[in-house]
């Protein structure tokens, strides 16, 4: 196993600004010193990019060459469809005929970029499709237009991955999509093939799953087209630096991830606020590795490891894992 990372403008080229800062904790890094930065790190081999609003994505040629001068090239695309204020009552939910439209119609437009920049993926997180309050929302009806939303955009071009992207809550107060169970309720609904699920750690965390069984199940049902590495404290969704504080389930996670045939890229999907961000990431990648590493060492022995799983015989398991990754 040696999983392909990306870097993307939102980990470095941000200003992270927040509603306490609303003018960031930094200055705008440049979307060519970014790459510039990439291209020293030997383990990055992609790059995240976003429509609208990219450097250089009405014109994909261009950006593809940018890229290629900087020895990367496009992992994944999403569809940006969150920062305006038009997206406050949802997208593909949205009551506003008009509103759903302009969504898919981007969405739509960030599929053919997909083809044109090569891209494993397109990336569709709705975050304004939720409710705050009980009383809020007709869910039949938006039900209605998700599962309607999700087979146009699905139809545009079935030979795209589309992974959307579950979360608990934020912006709104409760999401649509909450969780991982949800999300494959809403994928095996739709006549759609190419729709499947970006797997957040961090969300997964969140949202109290056990990020290793969440991966199990996408795979069986070959619906794992992108997988973001962050962490938390189970309680928000902050973007902290992956590897840092759930240890042993993301230990699980990339063991499990050792089992199966994932094609997709590791997005390096947190924010740095305080701390230097080209350190950080830095740090992310290596964290990366390291991982991957310890899973490797465990899969040499996975006779004994899957045969514990199947017996429910966690000390032996915990026994041999503890011995491996700190006595040898």
């Amino acid at each position: 196993m040696v999983l392909k990372i990306n870097a993307c403008a939102g980990i470095m080229g941000g200003t992270y600004n927040e509603r306490y800062v609303p003018g960031g904790y930094f200055d705008q890094i440049e979307f060519e010193k970014i790459l510039e930065i990439v291209s020293e790190i030997d383990d990055v081999s992609g790059y995240f990019v976003y429509y609208p609003g990219h450097p250089l994505i009405d014109d994909p040629d261009k950006l593809k060459k940018k890229l290629a001068d900087y020895n990367t090239k496009v992992s994944d695309i999403a569809a940006e469809t969150w920062a305006d204020r038009k997206w406050k009552y949802g997208t593909l939910t949205a009551r506003d005929k008009n509103i759903r439209k302009e969504a898919i119609k981007i969405i739509k437009h960030t599929m053919d970029l997909a083809v044109e920049l090569d891209a494993h993926s397109v990336l569709v997180w709705p975050g304004h499709d939720g409710v705050d309050y009980a009383f809020q929302a007709d869910f039949n009806s938006a039900w209605d237009y998700l599962i309607e939303s999700l087979e146009e955009i699905g139809e545009h071009n079935p030979e795209v991955k589309v992974a959307i992207e579950y979360k608990q809550k934020d912006p709104r107060a409760k999401s649509y999509i909450e969780d991982m169970a949800k999300l494959m309720l809403i994928v095996k609904s739709l006549k759609a093939d190419n729709i499947g699920a970006a797997l957040d750690l961090g969300h997964s965390f969140f949202a109290a799953e056990r990020p290793a069984e969440s991966l199990a199940i996408l795979d069986r049902h070959n619906k794992l087209y992108q997988i973001h590495l962050n962490d938390n404290y189970r309680d928000a969704d902050p973007d902290l630096l992956f590897g840092t504080i759930n240890f042993w389930e993301t230990l699980e996670f990339f063991y499990w991830l050792t089992k199966i045939s994932y094609d997709g890229w590791m997005h390096t999907d947190f924010v740095s606020p305080r701390d230097d961000r080209v350190k950080m990431f830095k740090l992310a990648v290596k964290l990366i590795r390291d991982y991957e590493k310890m899973a490797e060492k465990l899969k040499k022995h996975s006779d004994i490891i899957d045969g514990n799983l199947k017996g429910h015989n966690f000390v032996d398991n915990m026994t041999l894992i503890r011995e491996l990754l700190f006595e040898k």
